[in-house]
């Protein structure tokens, strides 16, 4: 059973990583507003089966304490919701590193981005 926490091990923090995921190559895109997600099938440093990374642009929320609220926001959801993702991945014997973000230009409910990254897991799910 997966533990309801977000600890270190399961935050994507690898450079290397991450410039993977932005490059473009090998990496799968989903949509369902305001979030999108960037994943690739990898090798990741931890034992963990997903590592994710939340992302605010600072253009669309000039200021931090916007930014912030919402990645709590969205770290939530995905704490108790991850489960659904890292059942398939063990059975499969899979690492995923994720970057989810935020795309709608002004704040949402609470509600709305739990909907949205419960359908983001499940494109996520249906691809691997």
């Amino acid at each position: 059973m997966v533990r309801n926490t977000f600890g270190k091990e399961e935050r994507l923090c690898s450079k290397k990583i991450i410039d993977a995921l932005f490059s473009g190559k090998e990496v799968k895109k989903t949509s369902q507003y305001p979030l999108m997600a960037i994943w690739k099938i990898t090798e990741l440093p931890e034992d963990s089966p997903a590592q994710i990374l939340f992302s605010v642009p600072k253009k669309k929320f000039k200021k931090a304490h916007d930014r912030n609220l919402i990645k709590r926001q969205c770290r939530e959801i995905y704490r108790l919701q991850k489960n659904i993702l890292y059942e398939t991945l063990s059975l499969k014997r899979l690492q995923c590193a994720v970057v989810m973000i935020y795309v709608a230009p002004e704040m949402m409910p609470y509600a709305t981005i739990e909907n949205s990254c419960h359908a983001v897991l499940k494109n996520i799910i249906q691809s691997v």
